[in-house]
Protein backbone atom coordinates (compact mmCIF):
# COMPACT_ATOMS: atom_id res chain seq x y z
CA UNK A 1 0.00 0.00 0.00
CA UNK A 2 1.04 3.64 -0.85
CA UNK A 3 1.72 6.32 1.91
CA UNK A 4 0.34 9.42 1.02
CA UNK A 5 2.30 12.03 2.90
CA UNK A 6 2.33 15.95 2.72
CA UNK A 7 5.07 17.86 1.79
CA UNK A 8 6.43 18.29 4.93
CA UNK A 9 7.21 14.47 5.87
CA UNK A 10 10.22 12.99 5.34
CA UNK A 11 11.45 11.38 2.55
CA UNK A 12 14.08 8.83 3.84
CA UNK A 13 11.84 5.72 4.47
CA UNK A 14 10.66 5.80 0.50
CA UNK A 15 13.34 5.09 -1.38
CA UNK A 16 15.05 2.10 0.79
CA UNK A 17 17.52 -0.15 -1.64
CA UNK A 18 16.22 -3.24 -3.30
CA UNK A 19 17.02 -6.36 -2.55
CA UNK A 20 20.52 -7.46 -4.05
CA UNK A 21 19.44 -10.41 -5.43
CA UNK A 22 16.64 -8.33 -7.77
CA UNK A 23 16.25 -5.49 -10.42
CA UNK A 24 15.94 -2.49 -9.02
CA UNK A 25 12.89 -1.07 -9.57
CA UNK A 26 12.25 2.71 -11.08
CA UNK A 27 11.63 4.85 -8.29
CA UNK A 28 8.97 7.61 -9.40
CA UNK A 29 8.14 10.75 -7.50
CA UNK A 30 4.48 12.22 -7.83
CA UNK A 31 4.11 15.68 -6.72
CA UNK A 32 0.88 16.92 -6.91
CA UNK A 33 -1.02 20.87 -6.28
CA UNK A 34 -3.84 19.63 -3.72
CA UNK A 35 -4.97 17.37 -1.91
CA UNK A 36 -5.51 13.60 -3.27
CA UNK A 37 -9.62 13.18 -3.24
CA UNK A 38 -11.88 11.51 -5.15
CA UNK A 39 -12.70 13.75 -7.95
CA UNK A 40 -10.59 16.16 -9.37
CA UNK A 41 -6.93 16.64 -11.55
CA UNK A 42 -4.96 14.75 -8.23
CA UNK A 43 -7.78 11.62 -8.47
CA UNK A 44 -7.05 11.40 -12.69
CA UNK A 45 -3.45 11.28 -11.56
CA UNK A 46 -3.73 9.02 -8.87
CA UNK A 47 -5.64 6.30 -11.35
CA UNK A 48 -3.19 6.59 -13.91
CA UNK A 49 -0.26 6.31 -11.23
CA UNK A 50 -2.57 3.19 -9.67
CA UNK A 51 -2.91 1.42 -13.03
CA UNK A 52 0.48 1.83 -13.62
CA UNK A 53 1.21 -0.13 -10.39
CA UNK A 54 -1.16 -2.93 -11.81
CA UNK A 55 0.72 -3.11 -15.01
CA UNK A 56 4.50 -2.72 -14.41
CA UNK A 57 4.37 -4.32 -10.93
CA UNK A 58 7.65 -4.99 -8.53
CA UNK A 59 9.42 -2.87 -12.06
CA UNK A 60 8.59 0.41 -10.25
CA UNK A 61 8.25 1.89 -7.08
CA UNK A 62 5.66 5.37 -6.57
CA UNK A 63 5.82 7.86 -4.06
CA UNK A 64 3.42 10.61 -4.03
CA UNK A 65 3.88 14.26 -2.09
CA UNK A 66 0.64 15.69 -2.06
CA UNK A 67 -1.14 19.71 -1.47
CA UNK A 68 2.12 21.18 -2.72
CA UNK A 69 2.59 24.82 -3.40
CA UNK A 70 4.26 25.76 -6.33
CA UNK A 71 7.45 28.17 -5.62
CA UNK A 72 9.85 26.99 -2.35
CA UNK A 73 7.86 24.34 -1.49
CA UNK A 74 7.67 22.21 -4.87
CA UNK A 75 11.87 23.02 -5.39
CA UNK A 76 12.33 21.60 -2.08
CA UNK A 77 10.02 18.94 -2.92
CA UNK A 78 11.80 18.17 -6.54
CA UNK A 79 15.00 18.49 -5.17
CA UNK A 80 14.49 15.48 -2.34
CA UNK A 81 13.03 13.06 -4.63
CA UNK A 82 15.44 13.64 -6.96
CA UNK A 83 18.31 13.29 -4.20
CA UNK A 84 16.78 10.26 -2.88
CA UNK A 85 16.56 8.11 -5.81
CA UNK A 86 13.91 9.18 -8.34
CA UNK A 87 14.81 8.08 -11.94
CA UNK A 88 11.43 9.39 -13.24
CA UNK A 89 9.57 12.54 -11.86
CA UNK A 90 5.29 13.62 -12.46
CA UNK A 91 4.84 17.17 -11.55
CA UNK A 92 1.39 17.69 -11.50
CA UNK A 93 1.21 21.00 -11.33
CA UNK A 94 1.66 24.03 -14.46
CA UNK A 95 3.56 26.08 -11.09
CA UNK A 96 6.52 23.66 -11.22
CA UNK A 97 7.98 24.45 -14.53
CA UNK A 98 10.81 26.25 -13.78
CA UNK A 99 12.56 24.48 -10.90
CA UNK A 100 11.53 21.43 -12.49
CA UNK A 101 13.75 22.76 -15.58
CA UNK A 102 16.03 23.63 -13.22
CA UNK A 103 16.45 20.07 -11.78
CA UNK A 104 16.18 18.33 -14.86
CA UNK A 105 18.93 20.66 -15.96
CA UNK A 106 21.13 19.64 -12.78
CA UNK A 107 20.27 15.89 -12.97
CA UNK A 108 20.39 15.02 -16.97
CA UNK A 109 19.87 11.10 -15.98
CA UNK A 110 16.49 11.77 -14.07
CA UNK A 111 13.28 11.78 -16.77
CA UNK A 112 10.62 14.35 -15.89
CA UNK A 113 7.19 14.83 -16.86
CA UNK A 114 5.22 18.49 -16.21
CA UNK A 115 1.42 19.10 -16.39
CA UNK A 116 0.23 21.77 -18.80
CA UNK A 117 3.88 23.33 -19.40
CA UNK A 118 4.94 24.72 -22.79
CA UNK A 119 9.02 24.06 -22.26
CA UNK A 120 10.67 20.94 -23.04
CA UNK A 121 14.45 19.31 -22.64
CA UNK A 122 16.21 16.51 -23.41
CA UNK A 123 14.70 15.01 -20.16
CA UNK A 124 12.02 16.87 -19.25
CA UNK A 125 8.53 16.34 -21.46
CA UNK A 126 4.94 18.13 -20.95
CA UNK A 127 1.57 16.63 -20.95
CA UNK A 128 -1.64 18.61 -21.66
CA UNK A 129 -4.64 18.17 -23.06
CA UNK A 130 -6.91 20.24 -25.00
CA UNK A 131 -10.27 20.58 -22.84
CA UNK A 132 -11.06 23.43 -25.39
CA UNK A 133 -12.39 20.87 -27.89
CA UNK A 134 -14.89 19.18 -25.18
CA UNK A 135 -15.27 22.75 -23.71
CA UNK A 136 -16.76 23.98 -27.00
CA UNK A 137 -19.35 21.13 -27.29
CA UNK A 138 -20.20 21.63 -23.92
CA UNK A 139 -21.20 25.03 -24.53
CA UNK A 140 -23.39 24.23 -27.72
CA UNK A 141 -25.46 22.59 -25.09
CA UNK A 142 -25.16 25.22 -22.73
CA UNK A 143 -26.53 27.71 -25.03
CA UNK A 144 -29.30 25.17 -25.79
CA UNK A 145 -30.77 24.95 -21.94
CA UNK A 146 -30.18 28.49 -20.50
CA UNK A 147 -33.28 30.45 -20.21
CA UNK A 148 -31.74 33.50 -18.92
CA UNK A 149 -29.46 33.16 -21.81
CA UNK A 150 -26.70 33.96 -18.60
CA UNK A 151 -23.44 31.49 -18.13
CA UNK A 152 -21.29 31.96 -15.99
CA UNK A 153 -17.60 30.38 -15.31
CA UNK A 154 -15.47 30.08 -12.00
CA UNK A 155 -11.71 29.91 -13.11
CA UNK A 156 -9.13 28.80 -11.16
CA UNK A 157 -5.78 30.46 -12.23
CA UNK A 158 -5.65 32.65 -15.50
CA UNK A 159 -2.94 30.34 -17.30
CA UNK A 160 -3.91 30.02 -21.29
CA UNK A 161 -5.62 26.76 -20.33
CA UNK A 162 -8.01 27.86 -18.79
CA UNK A 163 -8.53 30.53 -20.80
CA UNK A 164 -8.90 28.28 -23.93
CA UNK A 165 -11.00 26.16 -21.73
CA UNK A 166 -13.61 29.17 -20.90
CA UNK A 167 -13.38 30.98 -24.53
CA UNK A 168 -14.31 27.84 -26.52
CA UNK A 169 -17.48 27.12 -24.20
CA UNK A 170 -18.08 30.57 -24.89
CA UNK A 171 -17.63 30.01 -28.84
CA UNK A 172 -20.12 26.85 -28.37
CA UNK A 173 -22.86 28.61 -26.71
CA UNK A 174 -22.51 31.99 -28.90
CA UNK A 175 -23.34 29.18 -31.70
CA UNK A 176 -26.41 27.34 -30.74
CA UNK A 177 -27.26 30.75 -29.07
CA UNK A 178 -26.23 34.19 -30.30
CA UNK A 179 -28.05 35.89 -27.36
CA UNK A 180 -26.12 34.02 -24.74
CA UNK A 181 -23.57 35.85 -23.13
CA UNK A 182 -20.70 34.27 -20.41
CA UNK A 183 -19.62 35.86 -17.33
CA UNK A 184 -16.44 34.78 -15.63
CA UNK A 185 -15.42 34.95 -11.59
CA UNK A 186 -11.63 34.26 -10.61
CA UNK A 187 -10.84 32.76 -7.31
CA UNK A 188 -7.21 32.32 -8.69
CA UNK A 189 -6.50 28.97 -6.57
CA UNK A 190 -6.59 25.66 -7.76
CA UNK A 191 -8.01 24.34 -4.37
CA UNK A 192 -10.36 26.78 -2.29
CA UNK A 193 -13.88 25.41 -2.23
CA UNK A 194 -15.10 28.25 0.16
CA UNK A 195 -13.95 30.49 -2.44
CA UNK A 196 -15.22 28.12 -5.25
CA UNK A 197 -18.69 28.03 -3.44
CA UNK A 198 -18.78 32.09 -3.30
CA UNK A 199 -17.91 32.65 -7.00
CA UNK A 200 -20.69 30.14 -7.86
CA UNK A 201 -23.20 32.04 -6.07
CA UNK A 202 -21.80 35.12 -7.00
CA UNK A 203 -22.64 34.30 -10.20
CA UNK A 204 -26.15 32.51 -9.50
CA UNK A 205 -27.10 35.86 -7.95
CA UNK A 206 -26.39 37.43 -11.29
CA UNK A 207 -28.83 35.67 -13.13
CA UNK A 208 -26.42 32.62 -14.63
CA UNK A 209 -28.64 29.21 -14.58
CA UNK A 210 -25.44 27.22 -16.01
CA UNK A 211 -22.26 27.24 -14.46
CA UNK A 212 -18.92 26.17 -15.79
CA UNK A 213 -16.28 24.46 -13.23
CA UNK A 214 -12.76 25.52 -14.85
CA UNK A 215 -10.03 23.77 -13.11
CA UNK A 216 -11.21 23.75 -9.86
CA UNK A 217 -9.93 20.49 -8.14
CA UNK A 218 -13.11 19.69 -6.17
CA UNK A 219 -16.71 19.64 -6.57
CA UNK A 220 -17.83 22.96 -4.80
CA UNK A 221 -18.66 24.78 -7.48
CA UNK A 222 -20.94 21.91 -8.94
CA UNK A 223 -22.19 21.66 -5.57
CA UNK A 224 -23.24 25.07 -5.14
CA UNK A 225 -25.48 25.30 -8.41
CA UNK A 226 -27.29 22.38 -7.43
CA UNK A 227 -28.40 23.73 -4.42
CA UNK A 228 -29.70 26.11 -6.38
CA UNK A 229 -31.43 24.11 -8.94
CA UNK A 230 -28.65 25.67 -11.87
CA UNK A 231 -26.92 23.57 -14.55
CA UNK A 232 -23.36 22.90 -14.08
CA UNK A 233 -20.32 21.44 -16.05
CA UNK A 234 -17.53 19.57 -14.46
CA UNK A 235 -14.14 19.55 -15.07
CA UNK A 236 -11.55 16.63 -15.60
CA UNK A 237 -13.35 13.66 -13.27
CA UNK A 238 -17.02 12.58 -14.01
CA UNK A 239 -19.20 14.61 -11.11
CA UNK A 240 -22.17 12.66 -11.28
CA UNK A 241 -22.49 11.52 -7.63
CA UNK A 242 -21.65 15.60 -6.80
CA UNK A 243 -24.73 17.16 -8.56
CA UNK A 244 -26.80 13.99 -9.54
CA UNK A 245 -29.82 16.25 -11.00
CA UNK A 246 -28.10 19.75 -12.95
CA UNK A 247 -24.76 18.14 -13.88
CA UNK A 248 -25.11 18.82 -17.52
CA UNK A 249 -21.61 16.75 -18.66
CA UNK A 250 -18.08 16.53 -17.42
CA UNK A 251 -14.85 17.60 -19.11
CA UNK A 252 -12.26 14.71 -18.62
CA UNK A 253 -9.27 12.72 -19.36
CA UNK A 254 -6.95 10.27 -19.13
CA UNK A 255 -3.46 10.69 -18.45
CA UNK A 256 -2.69 6.54 -18.22
CA UNK A 257 -1.66 5.96 -21.70
CA UNK A 258 1.03 9.06 -21.70
CA UNK A 259 2.49 8.40 -17.99
CA UNK A 260 2.39 4.56 -19.11
CA UNK A 261 4.25 5.37 -22.50
CA UNK A 262 6.96 7.46 -20.29
CA UNK A 263 7.45 4.83 -17.67
CA UNK A 264 8.24 2.33 -20.24
CA UNK A 265 10.72 4.54 -21.94
CA UNK A 266 12.16 5.28 -19.10
CA UNK A 267 12.90 1.54 -18.63
CA UNK A 268 13.97 1.62 -21.87
CA UNK A 269 16.49 4.25 -21.85
CA UNK A 270 14.57 5.86 -24.93
CA UNK A 271 12.76 8.88 -22.83
CA UNK A 272 12.65 11.85 -25.08
CA UNK A 273 11.49 15.44 -23.99
CA UNK A 274 8.28 16.25 -25.97
CA UNK A 275 4.98 17.44 -25.68
CA UNK A 276 2.05 15.12 -25.50
CA UNK A 277 -1.50 16.72 -26.51
CA UNK A 278 -4.94 14.56 -24.94
CA UNK A 279 -7.32 15.13 -27.37
CA UNK A 280 -11.16 14.19 -28.15
CA UNK A 281 -9.39 12.20 -31.21
CA UNK A 282 -6.85 10.33 -29.30
CA UNK A 283 -9.55 9.56 -25.96
CA UNK A 284 -7.07 11.50 -23.93
CA UNK A 285 -10.37 13.85 -23.30
CA UNK A 286 -13.92 13.14 -23.15
CA UNK A 287 -17.06 13.86 -22.07
CA UNK A 288 -19.34 12.51 -19.52
CA UNK A 289 -22.92 11.01 -20.50
CA UNK A 290 -25.42 14.20 -20.96
CA UNK A 291 -27.78 14.73 -18.43
CA UNK A 292 -30.85 12.89 -18.87
CA UNK A 293 -32.70 16.26 -19.31
CA UNK A 294 -31.15 17.13 -22.26
CA UNK A 295 -33.45 17.33 -25.35
CA UNK A 296 -32.85 14.59 -27.53
CA UNK A 297 -31.89 16.80 -30.65
CA UNK A 298 -29.74 18.57 -28.28
CA UNK A 299 -27.61 16.13 -27.73
CA UNK A 300 -27.73 14.34 -31.53
CA UNK A 301 -26.15 18.18 -32.17
CA UNK A 302 -23.47 17.78 -29.58
CA UNK A 303 -22.52 14.39 -30.86
CA UNK A 304 -22.39 15.78 -34.41
CA UNK A 305 -19.72 18.61 -33.25
CA UNK A 306 -17.80 16.31 -31.57
CA UNK A 307 -17.53 13.91 -34.55
CA UNK A 308 -16.51 17.13 -36.84
CA UNK A 309 -14.00 18.27 -34.50
CA UNK A 310 -12.52 14.18 -34.65
CA UNK A 311 -12.55 14.40 -37.85
CA UNK A 312 -10.78 17.84 -38.15
CA UNK A 313 -14.09 19.80 -40.09
CA UNK A 314 -14.70 22.10 -37.23
CA UNK A 315 -12.02 24.10 -35.70
CA UNK A 316 -12.77 25.66 -32.04
CA UNK A 317 -10.88 28.85 -33.09
CA UNK A 318 -11.75 29.50 -36.45
CA UNK A 319 -12.04 32.59 -37.91
CA UNK A 320 -13.88 35.41 -38.00
CA UNK A 321 -12.86 35.70 -34.50
CA UNK A 322 -12.46 39.01 -31.87
CA UNK A 323 -11.82 39.22 -28.70
CA UNK A 324 -14.00 40.94 -26.11
CA UNK A 325 -12.07 44.39 -27.07
CA UNK A 326 -12.89 44.13 -30.73
CA UNK A 327 -9.95 42.96 -32.14
CA UNK A 328 -9.88 40.32 -34.60
CA UNK A 329 -7.39 37.58 -33.57
CA UNK A 330 -8.24 35.53 -36.48
CA UNK A 331 -9.36 36.17 -40.06
CA UNK A 332 -12.15 34.67 -42.33
CA UNK A 333 -10.97 31.72 -43.61
CA UNK A 334 -8.27 30.74 -40.71
CA UNK A 335 -8.12 29.35 -37.63
CA UNK A 336 -5.63 29.92 -34.56
CA UNK A 337 -2.34 27.88 -34.83
CA UNK A 338 -1.74 25.43 -31.41
CA UNK A 339 0.96 28.22 -30.29
CA UNK A 340 -1.24 30.76 -30.29
CA UNK A 341 -3.82 29.02 -28.40
CA UNK A 342 -1.32 27.56 -26.15
CA UNK A 343 -0.44 31.13 -24.55
CA UNK A 344 -3.88 32.63 -25.04
CA UNK A 345 -4.35 36.14 -22.98
CA UNK A 346 -7.95 37.04 -24.11
CA UNK A 347 -11.30 37.01 -24.12
CA UNK A 348 -13.50 36.06 -27.07
CA UNK A 349 -16.20 38.42 -27.68
CA UNK A 350 -19.29 37.63 -25.47
CA UNK A 351 -17.42 37.44 -22.47
CA UNK A 352 -18.16 39.62 -19.32
CA UNK A 353 -15.24 40.07 -16.98
CA UNK A 354 -11.45 40.30 -17.39
CA UNK A 355 -8.41 38.17 -17.35
CA UNK A 356 -6.05 39.12 -14.28
CA UNK A 357 -2.29 39.80 -14.53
Amino acid sequence: MIEFRPAVAAFAAFFCAAPTFAAEPLQIGFVYQSPVSDVGWVAVHESARKQLEKEFGNRIKTQVVQDVKAGPDGARVIRELVGNGAGLMVLGSFGYMNDGLKAAAENPKVNFVHASGFRQAANFGTYNARWYEAAYVAGLVAGKVTKSNKLGYVGALPIPDVVSTINAFALGAQKSNPAAKVSVVWVNEWFNPGSERDAANTLMQQGADVIGSGFQDNPAVLQAAEAKGVWSIGMFSDHRKSAPQKLLTSLTHDWTPYLRQAVQDTLDGKFKGTAYAATLANGGVSLADWNPGVPADVVQMAKQARADIVAGKLKVFAGPLKDNTGKQRAAPGASLPDSDIAGMNWFVEGIQGAIPR
